[in-house]
């Protein structure tokens, strides 16, 4: 989606609102007819109405452990293992925990939800041809990918016994020192992705695990973006304008559908918004109760709280790192993930 104005912004907002007022069957005739000259808007407030209705891109999901039963009660059957409870579950996909029937290994395994529709079943593709190339103790690693018997696509990965990170830090009551080095280990986790050509572009604490020895683990490669000449190698390639991410952790390039200025700059950014969010337990701007519209606005449009606003006696070297890394303008932040980190070391430096 492009935003390219204020003023087309507004328009696509009102339209958004006023189709959410309406019985699910009417929304589309309203939209066609309210943009029937202007195909662009029609096309943002249509992916908006579809993003407010997955539970996909809640904005903010802080419930990555929770146990829960299968849609139906039964688990799927996946050739030499053995699934043992369900981890959690998203609009296109299930996590179970499973033991290897060859080894007694723990595995996690993702399996596609039956009716996922076609971007799903690609995007769920392209993670197995990221993590295949992946192979760094920060990052999960794939075991093996295949169908089960009633034929839905899985993924059996690396089991993480651990939390999210915000969690993690909270039930550790980590300080300030290791909520830093956890992100310095994101980083360093992503610098071996982007060598190898792979921008996540969707970092939230949902999908950064700690382990119980306080190792990091970045999962959740479903949206990952390849670079040009890797995509033509894969077969898959990002359209500009597909809103990609979670509305919350985006950064403004990926929310104003500029899918050619993502790249390493966007994992700075979304690194940076996490490491905020561990230091005050807020995100710079508000996202409580909003709506895909509303969280799309504060991304591109409202003023970054800085960090020493919320902790004053975090003002200094830490505070001005953070606030170049979550400059709208991705050319403006730390180009690569390596001089972010060096950033955030000196900073850190400088308090001891």
């Amino acid at each position: 989606m492009t935003l390219a104005s204020a003023d087309r912004w507004v328009r696509v907002r009102r339209l958004f609102e006023s189709a959410l007022e309406l019985p699910f069957e009417q929304r589309l005739p309203f939209v066609s007819a309210a943009c029937a000259d202007d195909h662009e808007s029609r096309a943002d407030v249509m992916q908006l109405l579809e993003a407010d209705e997955s539970a996909v891109d809640l904005p903010v999901d802080r419930d990555c452990t929770r146990e829960e039963p299968g849609i139906d009660g039964r688990m799927p059957e996946v050739l030499g293992f053995t699934l043992t409870r369900r981890l959690g579950a998203g609009g296109t996909s299930r996590v179970f925990e499973a033991i290897c029937r060859e080894n007694d290994a723990r595995v996690a395994i993702k399996v596609m939800n039956a009716g996922a529709n076609a971007q799903a079943l690609q995007r769920f593709r392209q993670e197995s041809r990221v993590l295949a190339r992946l192979d760094h103790p920060s990052i999960v690693r794939l075991h093996e990918s295949g169908h089960t018997q009633d034929g839905h696509v899985y993924l059996a990965m690396d089991f993480v016994d651990g939390d999210c990170i915000d969690r993690w830090c909270e039930s550790a009551s980590a300080d300030l020192g290791t909520r830093v080095e956890l992100a310095l280990q994101v980083l360093e986790a992503l610098g071996h992705a982007h060598a190898a050509g792979v921008v996540h572009r969707d970092i939230k604490p949902h999908n950064i695990l700690v382990d119980r020895g306080g190792r990091v683990r970045v999962v959740d490669f479903g949206v990952a973006r390849l670079h040009r000449d890797d995509g033509n190698r894969t077969g898959f390639h990002t359209e500009t304008g597909n809103l990609v991410g979670t509305f919350a952790y985006m950064s403004p390039e990926q929310a104003d559908g500029k899918a050619s200025r993502v790249g390493p700059p966007t994992d700075v950014y979304q690194t940076a918004l996490v490491l905020f969010e561990l230091l005050t337990g807020e995100l710079p701007y508000d996202v409580e109760d909003r709506g895909a519209m509303a969280l799309l606005k504060a991304v591109l449009f409202e003023r970054r709280r800085r960090l020493s606003e919320l902790r004053p006696e975090l003002d200094g070297p830490l505070d001005e790192v953070l606030h170049g890394a979550l400059d709208a303008d991705p050319t403006k932040r730390p180009q690569t993930v390596e001089q972010f980190a060096a950033q955030l070391r000196a900073a850190l430096a400088s308090m001891a």
